[in-house]
């Protein structure tokens, strides 16, 4: 049995464990979860983000056009930020780890920022800014 804690971005929610039967389970669960963009607007879109991932500049989000704003905030891709142990380079073999998993594309959608989230990557070394619901699990060794 496998424990991930949903970090949700929505500061008045409590995280939320949850039970998967395996990390393939687990990294099921992150990827519908993190798909699903509820808290994405076209307001809060990184603009800066933006003009790198479509090669166009915007003067305000208001102004990304609605077909290009929906093709960004349908971009699926959960990214792994090893937290501990600390100092790794991505690939911890041989030890425990704990692990954040959260939105890559979360500036792109305009997902709310993840206080909580962005709080543990900075007391783990590693400071970021998170954005939208994220996940932390162990990863256990053997």
């Amino acid at each position: 049995m496998v424990v991930w804690t949903l970090l949700p971005c929505d500061k008045s929610s409590p995280p939320q464990p949850r039970e998967v039967a395996s990390l393939g389970e687990a990294r099921a669960a992150v990827d519908e979860h993190l798909g699903a963009s509820k808290f994405a607007s076209k307001e809060r879109c990184d603009l800066a983000a933006v003009e790198a991932h479509t090669g166009t500049s915007y003067a305000q989000a208001l102004t990304v056009p609605d077909d290009v704003y929906a093709a960004l905030k349908a971009l699926n891709g959960a990214a792994a930020l090893v937290l501990l142990p600390p100092n790794s380079t991505g690939l911890v073999v041989g030890s425990d780890s704990v692990v954040l998993m959260y939105d890559q594309h979360g500036g792109l959608k305009g997902l709310p920022p993840n206080e909580r989230a962005s709080l543990l990557t900075q007391a783990a070394g590693q400071p970021r800014a998170v954005r939208g619901d994220c996940f932390v699990g162990r990863l256990a060794y053997g």
